[in-house]
């Protein structure tokens, strides 16, 4: 039997939860987030292919609707933190919530549109691991509208949490982890026939050779960018620590590196470079 593919791998989770066959998963764990039962979906999106896992949006997201109330739904997943998240979150919700809005069409022909993220990192100052967002008056908190909803779910602060089983949204986190445990694994598997179904799809892309490709792209493109990431905090770290050096004779090579977060030695090699010219 094949390596369990990762269900965070955004390339997984779009075949998981955004194929044909994958409405009644998807209608579940969206139940789960929203908290009301999500029925009558109708999945959008094109079919992966290896040239098209380029990283953009569009591409990986997945995007449904719900038929009977016309509500605009995005999910995707962002496994690397570029510190945008806010920022491109507003901008794409703002893209959705126009989409297909002809000029001269009636404002009330606007959708409810709503946006669920989940990350492998933490980016909110909330201790909550599932923040909810809309439009409110910020001393009565009253709401504007119900037109637009933010989703946030991080990882990190789920992972400290001690799990319900019992709550559908926890067993569905459980399962999309990385490093769940077997026993835990089997448990929600066992509590939850949704779940199996996802499961036996996930064994199914884990033994086909197409998906296992752009699985490993992904993954690839995935370590790129948290590399590329790594390597422009360091030089921003070094330009602080030259900065520093330059401007303040005073300050020690020491404190330059606890301010900075270079090592010792780093510092040093700085501080030869620039002191000694």
């Amino acid at each position: 039997m094949s390596e369990r593919l990762k269900p965070l791998n955004d390339v997984v989770f779009k075949k998981l939860f955004g194929e044909e066959d994958s409405v009644e998963c998807l209608e579940s764990l969206l139940s789960s987030i929203l908290e009301f039962k999500v029925t009558n979906i109708e999945i959008v999106g094109e079919k992966l292919t290896v040239d098209k896992i380029d990283g953009k949006q569009g591409i990986l997201d997945i995007k449904a609707y719900v038929v009977n109330s016309n509500e605009k739904i995005n999910i995707e997943v962002q496994l690397v933190n570029q510190h945008n998240m806010i920022e491109r979150t507003v901008f794409y919700w703002s893209k959705l919530y126009t989409e297909n809005f002809k000029k001269g069409q009636d404002y009330s022909r606007l959708d409810k549109t709503i946006t669920i993220n989940i990350l492998n990192y933490d980016t909110l100052p909330t201790q909550r691991f599932h923040s909810i967002y809309q439009i409110q008056e910020t001393t009565e908190n009253v709401s504007l509208t119900n037109l637009l909803e933010i989703h946030f779910i991080e990882y990190p602060k789920f992972r400290k949490l001690s799990h319900d089983k019992n709550n559908e949204l926890h067993r569905w986190l459980l399962f999309l982890q990385e490093d769940v445990s077997e026993q835990t694994l089997k448990e929600v598997i066992e509590m939850d026939q949704v779940i199996k179904k996802a499961d036996s799809k996930l064994k199914r892309l884990s033994e086909d050779e197409e998906t296992r490709r752009m699985y490993q792209l992904r993954e690839k493109q995935i370590a790129d960018l948290k590399s590329n990431i790594k390597g422009a905090k360091r030089e921003k770290a070094e330009e602080i620590a030259e900065n520093l050096l330059k401007q303040n004779d005073s300050m020690s090579v020491e404190d330059v590196a606890n301010a900075t977060g270079l090592s010792f030695e780093k510092v040093k090699q700085i501080e030869i470079e620039v002191r000694n010219k």
